[in-house]
């Protein structure tokens, strides 16, 4: 049985309204001879707060619900760190909910946290969330007023606080590299064109082809699904269109094409030059290390959970939009164009 502190007013013989001010750190008159035989006593007894009652009395329950598309994804998992790692240094708890990327399973995320009592959430949407879907989400915690931040993944029409990253620049910087080493027929696969995120990297994939001059072909294009198998299967018909290089837009799509063209006998970077977007862990210990873009995603983890608990303290919704820049960590994937 849970140790209360009426157990510890009958093991020492003290009353519940004494035990109660010093155990909450309030008892501004009581001897210290007292409060050091109730904190000894609480000891002995293996006393824990019931924090769900605390909960009730302060209306607020010190918890963040953690909404993830997929954790088994090292940059998902990255930023659960960041997120348990500012928590715990508050003070305060955090529920992980992993949602395998599918948008059910965020609406039914969003009301078992609400359930739970949660005191705000930190919301990445699944990828499969077209623009319709994620209003869905996001005016389903409005109706629950729930305080949240939505991290990573975002939309521009929810009036909301979000934690990004500058992903055109980032799409703009991979890109630039691979032209100033000589590629010209840069092929692309990018994540779900439903997210704005994926669509950011586009534009600065297409803004770095345009300063150099050069029309943005379709066909050198591969729409993939952040994931090994997308990157995988975009080999085959990238190679049909003679590109030269390839910028993947994550590092698990990036792994996907290094794993086929080796396959296929080809040799990156002598044969064909990859680059990757993320800078998860992986990516410098492959046995050619991926020139990739950095996103600063354990700082992003960080930061959100400041911006939702100061929203919570507060009483109000921030709509701040924190934008994170990123970084491009060059290896030994890319290579200048071979001469034939």
């Amino acid at each position: 049985m849970r140790t209360t502190i009426k157990d510890i007013a009958n093991y020492t013989g003290v009353s519940v309204t004494t035990i109660s001010l010093v155990l909450n750190n309030k008892a501004t008159k009581i001897s210290q001879q007292t409060k050091d035989m109730i904190l000894k006593a609480a000891q002995e007894l293996n006393y824990r707060p019931n924090q769900l009652a605390i909960g009730l009395v302060k209306k607020r329950t010190e918890t963040i619900g953690l909404i993830l598309s997929d954790v088994s994804n090292v940059f998902f998992a990255n930023l659960a760190k960041g997120v348990e790692d500012e928590c715990r240094r508050k003070g305060w708890n955090v529920v992980l909910c992993n949602t395998n990327d599918k948008h059910e399973r965020d609406l039914s995320y969003i009301q078992v946290l609400a359930d739970k009592g949660v005191d705000g959430i930190l919301f990445c949407m699944s990828k499969d969330s077209n623009k319709k879907k994620a209003m869905e989400s996001i005016q389903l915690i409005g109706k629950l007023k729930i305080p949240f931040v939505m991290i990573d993944r975002f939309l521009e029409e929810a009036d909301c606080c979000s934690v990004i990253v500058n992903h055109k620049q980032g799409g703009y910087e991979a890109t630039k590299h691979l032209l100033a080493q000589g590629h010209r027929r840069i092929g692309c696969v990018t994540g779900p064109m439903e997210l704005e995120d994926s669509k950011e990297r586009l534009k600065g994939y297409k803004k770095a082809l345009e300063e150099m001059n050069l029309s943005y072909k379709e066909d050198l294009v591969y729409k993939g699904d952040y994931n090994r198998e997308s990157g995988f299967r975009a080999v085959d018909h990238l190679l049909k269109q003679k590109v030269t290089a390839i910028f993947a837009f994550n590092d698990m799509t990036a792994y996907g094409v290094y794993n086929r063209l080796k396959q296929k006998g080809l040799d990156v970077p002598k044969d064909l030059s990859l680059i990757g977007y993320d800078d998860i862990f992986f990516s410098e210990i492959l046995d050619v290390p991926l020139t990739t873009v950095r996103q600063p995603i354990y700082d992003m983890g960080k930061e959100a959970v400041r911006q939702l608990i100061e929203g919570v303290e507060a009483g109000i919704d921030l709509k701040k939009c924190i934008t994170f820049e990123p970084k491009l960590i060059v290896r030994k994937s890319v290579a200048g164009v071979r001469k034939k």
